[in-house]
């Protein structure tokens, strides 16, 4: 799958969460009072508000698709070594690893689409829990699952648990991208020495 699908496949994914998250929101609560969004508890701004974050939301999440599968290209390197690999893209000199990237790079390119692919790949499935919260509330099912379900969400701050995988999520991710960016290298490392060969 190339890039632009997967750009429209993560944007039309994240859109269909938040209409449903809306919709779920509106069924369950039409004054907003179970409404539990930080933000719009801060801003008060009713339904009006709500709609508009969540614009907002999506269309800083269109930014970060956008540049995580379509604007973002790696740059081409000889680098077989993943920690020289990292050095390269990172600090532009293969031989200057830096462990945990303790020091900022000198090359923000590599680090902006991690963060953005990470982010873009986590979201939709975060904010696909709210739906299921919302859901099982609408339908009112009561058992043994979906207490322990609920008292998951209340261990976490404002039950937004959520935002708190999103962040554990993206974290994670970010080494899967690493480990998928080094991979995509020794590909095209391999088809220009066969290209050279032939």
């Amino acid at each position: 799958m190339n890039g632009k699908k997967k750009f429209y496949l993560s944007c039309s994914a994240y859109l269909v969460t938040i209409v449903l998250d809306l919709l779920f929101t509106y069924i369950a609560t039409p004054n907003l009072l179970l409404e539990g969004n930080p933000l719009y508890d801060m801003l008060g701004f009713g339904w009006f508000g709500l709609i508009a974050i969540n614009l907002v939301t999506f269309v800083g999440y269109v930014f970060m698709s956008y540049y995580a599968f379509v604007k973002y290209k790696p740059p081409v390197t000889n680098e077989t070594d993943l920690k020289r690999y990292m050095a390269l893209i990172n600090y532009g000199d293969a031989d200057n690893y830096v462990p945990m990237m303790w020091k900022l790079p000198k090359n923000w390119a590599p680090q902006t689409a991690c963060l953005c692919w990470s982010v873009v790949c986590v979201l939709p499935f975060c904010r696909m829990i709210i739906v299921v919260e919302w859901l099982l509330m609408i339908l009112r099912i009561s058992n043994t699952a979906t207490r322990t379900f609920f008292f998951i969400v209340s261990l976490f701050p404002l039950g937004r648990i959520d935002i708190v995988l999103a962040v554990i999520g993206a974290w994670i991710l970010s080494f899967v991208w690493i480990k998928k960016e080094f991979k995509a290298n020794l590909r095209e490392i391999a088809e220009r020495n066969q290209k050279a060969a032939n």
